[in-house]
């Protein structure tokens, strides 16, 4: 598979976290931060998802939607039992 290279500024300390991760696994520098930069697109990747398919179902009227001063006083609930119990 071919790569493209992308340049990124990273602060030295950073880079030294890097390279002691690489050195750690027996791998590049290159090869950690590629693992991590794909860890985090999937991530927000699945955000973006999880919250289109929200904004779906609310639109669709399929979703039950809580007030923020509901959940508030659940909150304030729950942690009121756990102060008594």
């Amino acid at each position: 598979m071919s790569k493209d290279t992308v340049a990124v500024r990273v602060d030295p300390d950073l880079r030294q976290r890097l390279d002691k991760l690489a050195d750690a696994f027996g791998q590049t520098r290159s090869s950690i931060i590629n693992d991590a930069l794909r860890q985090y697109a999937d991530h927000q990747e699945w955000q973006v998802a999880l919250i289109a398919e929200r904004a779906q179902s609310i639109e669709a009227g399929e979703a039950t939607l809580v007030s923020h001063e509901d959940v508030l006083a659940a909150f304030d609930k729950r942690f009121a039992d756990k102060q008594a119990g």
